[in-house]
C-alpha cells in the first residue's frame, strides 16, 4: 500500500486542500451574514454584542424601546442577511464557471454550498431552537406563528429545498476532478465527504469554548448534504465505472499552496481573538439622520465598487479575448508560411510563372529597400 502523500511541489493533497477552502468558505459565508446582520441592526439605532457565532439580541439596547413591536424592523433586520447571502452564494455560482480545477474555483463552489445551508438552515433551526434569525420574519408575517403546522410544513420544504440545491451543484464537481477520467467513488471520498467530515470538526474547534447549537446542526446538515451529494455523483458516473479504464488521479487538482493558507491563518488568528472576547457595535453616539446616512452611504459605495468591478471585468475578459484570437491568427499563419511549398519546384511546370512573378516582387522591394 502506498503511503499518502499530503504535500508535494509547494501544494497541499486535494484531501487537505479541499479540507481547508471547506473550512475558510464555511466562516466566510458566517461572517458574512452576522456582518450584514450586525450592520442592519446598527443603522436601526441598536447596540449589540457580536460574539464568536452569534449576535447577542437578548442583550442589545436601544433608545426606541418599541423597536421589536414593529413589524417593519423585523422584517428589515432579519430578511436583510439571507439576502446578502443569496447574493453572494449567486456571484460566486456565475464565477464557479470561471475557475475549474483551480483553488479559487473550488473556494467559490463551497461558498455557493454554504451559502444554500445558511440561508435555509438559518430558517429551519431558527424556528426550532427559537433563535433570534430569519424565522422571526416569517412568524410576524403569520405564517409560522401560532400554527404549529405551518411551521412544519415550513422547515419541511426548506430541509427539501436544502438538499435539492445542493445536489443542483453536482455538474460543477468538474472543479475537483474530471469523473469520466477518473474513479466518482474515489473522488466524491478524497474531495468531498473526508474534507466535509474533517472541515466540520475544525469549525466546531473553531467555535470553542461555547458551543452553538445552530451552528452544530447546520454543520450536521451539510455532512448530509455532503453524503447524498457524493451518492448521487456515484450513481450519475455508474457507467463509466463499468467501463474499468480511468487515468491515474495524482490527487493534486486543486493546487492549493502553502502561501495563501499562511495568509488565511495570519487573518483568521486575530478574527478568533477578537470574536471570542466579544466586539459591541454603540449606535448611541449617532442620530437617526445619521444613521440612515450610514446606511445608503454604505449601500451606494457598495452598488459603485459592484458597477467597477463588473465593468473591469468585462474589459479585462474582451483584452483576454481579443489577444487570444490574434494568437490563433499568428499560429494560423505561421503554419501556413511553413507548409508553403518551395518556389524551386514549380519551375519548369505551368505554376512557374507564378514563381517569377515571385521572383521580381521580392527583387522590386529588395531594390526600394536599398535605396
Amino acid at each position: 500500500m502506498s503511503k499518502t502523500r499530503y504535500f508535494k511541489n509547494g501544494y497541499f493533497n486535494d484531501t487537505i486542500s479541499s479540507t481547508i477552502l471547506f473550512v475558510l468558505a464555511y466562516l466566510f459565508v458566517l461572517y458574512i451574514s452576522l456582518a450584514s446582520t450586525a450592520f442592519i441592526s446598527f443603522t436601526n439605532h441598536l447596540t449589540l454584542p457580536i460574539e464568536i457565532d452569534h449576535i447577542n439580541f437578548d442583550r442589545a439596547t436601544s433608545g426606541n424601546d418599541s423597536v421589536w413591536e414593529s413589524p417593519e424592523n423585523i422584517f428589515e433586520i432579519f430578511s436583510f442577511s439571507p439576502l446578502v447571502v443569496f447574493i453572494i452564494g449567486l456571484i460566486a455560482l456565475m464565477l464557479t464557471h470561471k475557475f475549474k480545477k483551480k483553488a479559487l474555483g473550488v473556494f467559490l463552489f463551497w461558498i455557493v454550498f454554504h451559502c444554500i445551508l445558511r440561508f435555509f438552515g438559518d430558517f429551519i433551526f431558527g424556528h426550532i431552537f427559537r433563535l433570534w434569525s430569519s424565522n422571526l420574519v416569517s412568524d410576524f408575517m403569520g405564517l409560522t406563528y401560532p400554527n404549529f403546522y405551518l411551521k412544519l410544513f415550513f422547515i419541511t420544504i426548506s430541509l427539501g429545498a436544502t438538499i435539492f440545491f445542493s445536489i443542483v451543484l453536482m455538474p460543477l464537481i468538474n472543479t475537483f476532478f474530471n469523473p469520466i477520467q477518473n474513479r466518482a467513488d474515489e473522488g466524491v471520498k478524497t474531495n468531498f465527504i473526508i474534507p466535509s467530515i474533517i472541515g466540520a470538526i475544525i469549525i466546531l474547534l473553531w467555535f470553542i469554548p461555547t458551543f452553538s447549537i445552530n451552528e452544530t446542526c447546520i454543520l450536521v446538515l451539510a455532512i448530509i448534504d455532503i453524503q447524498i451529494l457524493s451518492r448521487f455523483i456515484i450513481n450519475r458516473y455508474k457507467f463509466v465505472n463499468l467501463s474499468g479504464e480511468f487515468t491515474t488521479n495524482n490527487k493534486y487538482n486543486i493546487r492549493l499552496g502553502i502561501i495563501p493558507v499562511i495568509i488565511s491563518i495570519v487573518i483568521l488568528i486575530p478574527i478568533k481573538i477578537f470574536l471570542t472576547i466579544g466586539i459591541t457595535l454603540r449606535s448611541s453616539g449617532f442620530r437617526r439622520d445619521q444613521l440612515d446616512g450610514i446606511f445608503y452611504s454604505t449601500l451606494i459605495f457598495s452598488l459603485f465598487s459592484a458597477f467597477i468591478l463588473f465593468l473591469g471585468y468585462i474589459i479585462y475578459t474582451r483584452r483576454k479575448q481579443k489577444k487570444e484570437k490574434e494568437k490563433v491568427s499568428q499560429a494560423t499563419f505561421d503554419n501556413i508560411e511553413e507548409q508553403q511549398m518551395d518556389k524551386k519546384l514549380l519551375e519548369g511546370t505551368k505554376w512557374s510563372y507564378q514563381s517569377d512573378m515571385s521572383k521580381k516582387t521580392e527583387k522590386y522591394n529588395h531594390k526600394n529597400d536599398e535605396e
